[in-house]
Parts: structure tokens; sequence; C-alpha cells
């Protein structure tokens, strides 16, 4: 099973909240987007697991256990990747998150070979 991290808030930033409130966009989607995606994973037989990030955006963390990333839309400039591989992270734009257009996602995941 390969597990892609849904990540919600952006990284920490000295001087910012520790714990931020994951409210991108004005929006409380992340449940129902890793819920949704689960159901259309197993839908496919996919091998992928969906799981929603609990390190506060930590990409040390959060490398150690993914082997995709899926990020909110908001976070493409504000969400810290460091070294972790760029062809393994996908951004959501607003529009295919509020409807949970999960077409490109789904590509996405299953181009990613194991």
């Amino acid at each position: 099973m390969s597990t892609a991290i849904v990540v919600y808030q952006s990284t920490p930033m000295l001087g910012k909240n520790k714990f931020p409130n994951g409210n991108i966009l004005g929006m409380f989607k992340q449940n129902k987007l890793v819920t949704t995606l689960n159901r259309a994973l197993e839908k496919e037989g996919s091998h992928w697991l969906a799981v929603l990030d609990n390190s506060i955006a930590d990409i040390d963390v959060i490398a150690q256990k993914a082997d995709a990333i899926i990020c909110v839309p908001g976070l493409q400039k504000q969400f810290d990747i460091k070294n972790y591989p760029k062809e393994k992270v996908f951004y959501f734009d607003s529009l295919r998150y509020h409807e949970l257009n999960l077409d490109k996602v789904l590509k996405f995941l299953e181009s990613i070979e194991q």
C-alpha cells in the first residue's frame, strides 16, 4: 500500500502561530477530500491510501511516511517541500478542490511508480 499525505496547512514560520487553524481559503474540506479520495481509489482498485497530515506541515516528518504529497489550494508557495521530489507533489487548484474533482489527482497518483 502506498501512502499519499494530504497537506492542508502551511509550513510554520517564525512569528506566526505554530498551530494553524487549517482554514485555507475559508474552507474546511480536507477531511471530506480524504474520505472521497479513498473511496475513489478503492473503487479503482488502487494501491494508494490517502491520509491527512498530522504533523503541522513538517516536511521532515511527512517525507518519512509519504510516497506522494497532495496539497490543498494556497500551499504552492506556503509549504516548503525542501528536498522532497517535486514530481511526487500534487497541488490542487481552487476549483477542483472545492468541487472535489479528483480526476487529475487520481491520474497523478497512478502515474507514480513504486
